[in-house]
């Protein structure tokens, strides 16, 4: 169950027990990353299992969800392509439909429950290392590609985010 992505990210792979929300695909350009936040509506707030539920329910996914213990699962295969950004546009490009050259990372946290430090940690761990791997050129947060319908990630430090993926 778990992998490693590269020698410094583990990940626990739940890639064989997601069977909706993405599409294989035998060729894709990555280039973008986006940012979301995710939680489950009901009594298990931030559970991984209640989460990957309601993506099932809604035949949505993401590449790598990231647990408030900084936990990384990981739910689609890079190569594959996770319907997380929805109906999406590429500010200052003509670029549309952005899950067939993303990679989408969701953080467990709510409007009201800003995201931990240890899913900081792990996001900016996790995007270095998928830096290493694709010529990402746009990391962004699902409220830039989607304005008018999303607003996360939500009480996400974005300045220190980025600040911290130069470190």
């Amino acid at each position: 169950m778990f992998s490693t992505v590269s020698a410094q990210i583990q990940v626990i792979d739940l890639t064989a027990d997601v069977r909706v929300g993405f599409r294989c695909v035998a060729n894709r350009t990555v280039d973008i990353i986006v940012i979301h936040s995710t939680h489950c509506v009901g009594v298990d707030t931030f559970s991984i299992n209640c989460v990957m539920e309601q993506f099932k329910e809604y035949n949505v996914s993401a590449h790598y969800v990231i647990g408030r213990d900084g936990q990384i699962y990981q739910l689609v295969k890079e190569t594959d392509i996770a319907f997380h950004a929805g109906k999406s546009e590429l500010p200052g490009t003509q670029r549309k439909n952005l899950n067939t050259s993303s990679i989408g990372i969701e953080i467990i946290n709510t409007p009201h429950t800003p995201p931990a430090k240890e899913q900081y940690e792990a996001l900016v761990n996790l995007v270095k290392d998928i830096q290493k791997r694709y010529e990402i050129k746009y990391i962004v947060r699902h409220s830039d590609i989607a304005p008018d319908r999303k607003t996360d990630p939500w009480l996400f430090d974005w300045d220190t985010f980025i600040t911290q993926l130069k470190d």
